[in-house]
């Protein structure tokens, strides 16, 4: 991509003076609080709603889809976009306005393909998929979650159908969250990354060193926690005038218009204080995301993230490449010991930061270290793609799930709870998972890039700065939103095409020097 950073700076206006553009913006202004008030429902669901309310928040969620819906493919939204595309090269529009045709164009293509009746029950049963998943995790009872994840499974396989694919049903809904990603694209980008992560785990362990982790257990009060979660936030940049933290069974982030509403949820661990913490900084590397999209974009669907690679890529630059790293915990300690001043007084920063990196094949995903993630991520994609494709069915799924945690890790869980149940993905659909490590390989090209940028990069997180990192990032990426497409914008920050290549090098580097390997 050869368009320069003013060049960009300037492409994040829409040109208003266009009739058909601001007749566009007018009508996603609309669909824009729609959706708002959609994902505003979804979060009280997961914060605040009691467990009786889900039969009516399913139909008030098929309600709004249901109007979404009507607006996506109304007969003037095709003649619109038909309109724009056909003279858009005379009229000399803005990339804001390019990037906006296109996403429109994309969203519009596959959603006439969808009848509103499927819309509705896909969000009758995504409410109630959650409560029963909530539930079932709780007692540790897959029968009772399993039909309605075939309802699910069901009701996707028809989505898959519908809009179409190549190859597999899978690649149809992998492209609604990575455009143009298919299994066969994941796959040969898992393979250097299955084979990183498998030979560094085998090393680590026949190396016979080991990493002592005891200061992050013991007992951490609930407020407390939420406290360093807060503190930790306000360190990275966080906007508390424009976002908020709560507690969830599952942590997230959601945006109820980016960058003015942007909220967060943590799952707190009285016993083990890294899942708060490390939550804290995921969760917050996607809200400042949401959050430094340019103010131009709201309320159209270019606000915010490029895609959901490209968002879990910050994500896991700040939980990993920063928030595990030493040089960070330097600037950052003196948050841990204002909170638990007698817990952390004796315990210095090298010793906290080795604990955040220690390596153990463990049964649940958000907890795992950098070394075994990606095999938590692979686990899930084959069997949710055999899932989709036929191969498999819902009741085999526990028994596949502990053969795969077997051969991949070698450990195996005693319960579902923390087995197949662990993730609330799976109540909404299929495809989400890939994401996570295609975020992992666009962030360690990115943290190579930062790098590079700035030389005395460790030195400056040491001394407790942090903004410099934020403000290069709303300046290269956070900024342009969804105008770009996820490779294409991956050209733009870091001068290459992805690399998986960058992720070998760092994984490898980092824990041959942890591990003294």
């Amino acid at each position: 991509m050869t368009t320069s950073r003013q060049d960009m700076m300037e492409s994040i206006e829409f040109t208003k003076s266009d009739a058909h553009i601001a007749e566009l913006l007018g009508r996603l202004h609309e669909m824009a609080d729609l959706q708002a008030l959609a994902a505003l429902a979804q979060w009280d669901q997961h914060t605040a709603m009691p467990p009786g309310a889900a039969e009516v928040r399913g139909h008030q969620m098929a309600t709004l889809e249901g109007l979404l819906h009507e607006r996506w493919t109304a007969a003037r939204m095709g003649t619109l976009l038909d309109e724009l595309e056909r003279t858009s090269k005379q009229a000399n529009l803005t990339a804001a306005d390019q990037g906006l045709i296109r996403s429109v164009r994309r969203g519009y293509d596959r959603m006439a393909k969808l009848p509103r009746s499927l819309v509705e029950e896909m969000a009758r049963t995504n409410a109630g998929s959650i409560e029963a998943w909530v539930k079932a995790r709780r007692h540790n009872d897959f029968a009772s979650f399993a039909p309605w994840l075939q309802r699910t499974l069901n009701l996707q396989r028809e989505v898959a159908d519908r809009v179409g694919f190549t190859e597999t049903r899978y690649d149809a809904l992998l492209d609604e969250y990575e455009p143009g990603l298919t299994a066969h694209k994941v796959e040969n980008l898992f393979a250097p990354v299955r084979e990183v992560s498998t030979t560094m785990l085998q090393r680590i362990q026949k190396s016979g060193n080991t990493v002592d982790a005891s200061c992050l257990r013991g007992h951490f009060s609930q407020s407390q926690q939420l406290e360093l979660a807060d503190k930790a936030l306000r360190g990275m940049g966080y906007d508390f005038t424009r976002g908020q933290i709560a507690l969830s069974a599952h942590p997230f982030t959601t945006s109820f218009g980016s960058p003015f509403d942007v909220r967060l949820t943590v799952r707190i661990n009285e016993q083990y204080l890294q899942m708060s913490l490390m939550a804290a900084l995921h969760e917050g590397g996607h809200a400042l995301y949401e959050q430094g999209s340019a103010p131009t974009l709201v309320r159209t669907l270019v606000a915010g993230g490029a895609s959901l690679g490209v968002h879990e890529s910050q994500s896991r630059l700040w939980e990993n490449y920063l928030g595990r790293s030493e040089p960070y915990w330097q600037g950052q300690y003196a948050l841990v010991r204002e909170v638990f001043p007698e817990r952390f007084a004796n315990v210095d920063v090298a010793t906290f930061v080795r604990a955040l990196n220690k390596v153990e094949p463990s049964l649940i995903r958000v907890e795992a270290d950098e070394v075994t993630y990606n095999l938590h991520i692979l686990i899930r994609f084959e069997l949710e793609k055999a899932l989709v494709n036929g191969e498999i069915s819902v009741e085999s799924l526990p028994e596949l799930w502990h053969a795969k945690y077997r051969a991949y890790l070698g450990i195996e869980s005693p319960t579902d709870a923390d087995g197949v149940l662990q993730d609330m993905h799976w109540s909404g659909g299929f495809g989400y998972f890939p994401t996570y490590t295609l975020g992992n390989l666009y962030a360690a090209q990115i943290f190579s890039k930062l790098h590079k940028e700035f030389p005395d990069f460790d030195a400056r997180l040491a001394s407790g700065d942090t903004g410099f990192v934020l403000q290069w990032l709303r300046e290269h990426l956070y900024a342009y939103g969804a105008i770009y497409l996820p490779e294409e914008l991956m050209e733009s920050v870091t001068g290459e095409k992805p690399d998986p290549q960058y992720f070998v090098r760092y994984l490898t580097s980092k824990f041959e020097k942890i591990y003294g390997l």
